[in-house]
């Protein structure tokens, strides 16, 4: 590795979000640990993103302008592609990250060796209004895999995974019926300790796009996406099975119950 690499890669996909772009990219740029790369991947944004980003001014910040034909996964890839650095985060373009966020992190992944990612909790919120100071209510202590199977409770924008994870088991799925982070963790979580944080060190935007009717669809997209890893690496249906019935559980209250 380069000696004058960062330590921490981050990536950030976006669309036409300038507004709360801004918000995230000053969360970001805030932080007490300093020694990362920003790498934005703009799908061809005409909203003024490209104008803002130029006028940051901040040197660790790399725009990168491209299509990626309405699949963010070959925008996240590709940022992942252009990182250098030893660990690679993510942030959606409308998430923010409390000041911590990534010193604490680095902490304990650079103390812990065998951790191959690291997440975070996460406090929801609506406008002004704190919607969850937890979102993560679970409590892992023993297998982060079979815990995942049940169902994704790892926040994407709260992630920060060794670069090396990339290099070995690939990059993220591109199938756009599938949920590419929840893969993601699933092949790590396979090979790999895992280790959480339980302080609320993002901050997860709740708008239209992520509640109600699209809950149910994305747990559908949850459930292909256990049967897709569950084929990869040949899992037993006796591990598998019950898991699915959990979550299709989960997609009849979405569709049918009360949210």
């Amino acid at each position: 590795m380069n000696a004058s690499a960062p330590l921490v890669s981050i990536v950030v996909t976006t669309y036409n979000r300038l507004n709360l772009l801004r918000e995230t990219i000053d969360s970001i740029l805030g932080q007490t640990f300093g020694d990362f790369e920003l790498i934005v991947v703009d799908n061809l944004s005409e909203d003024g993103t490209t104008e803002y980003l130029s006028g940051v001014g901040d040197p660790r910040l790399q725009h990168i302008r491209h299509p990626n034909h309405g699949v963010i996964a070959v925008n996240r890839n590709l940022g992942v592609e252009r990182a250098r650095g030893r660990y690679v985060a993510f942030c959606d373009d409308d998430d923010l990250w409390l000041p911590d966020k990534l010193r604490l992190q680095v902490e304990l992944m650079e103390q812990r060796r065998e951790v191959a990612l690291c997440y975070t909790n996460a406090e929801s919120f609506l406008v002004d209004q704190i919607v969850s100071e937890r979102m993560i209510r679970r409590r892992v202590r023993g297998n982060y895999f079979f815990q995942l199977l049940r169902g994704n409770y790892i926040p994407n924008s709260s992630v920060l995974i060794r670069r090396e994870v990339f290099t070995e088991l690939g990059l993220l799925t591109t199938d756009p019926t599938l949920r590419e982070d929840y893969h993601m963790w699933l092949r790590i979580a396979r090979r790999h300790p895992l280790a959480g944080l339980d302080a609320s060190l993002i901050r997860y935007r709740v708008h239209s796009n992520n509640v109600a009717g699209n809950r149910a669809a994305e747990t559908l997209r949850a459930i292909r996406t256990v049967k897709d890893v569950a084929a990869l690496l040949n899992l037993s249906q006796f591990a598998v099975q019950p898991n699915l019935v959990f979550q299709f559980l989960k997609y009849l209250f979405y569709r049918f119950g009360r949210c």
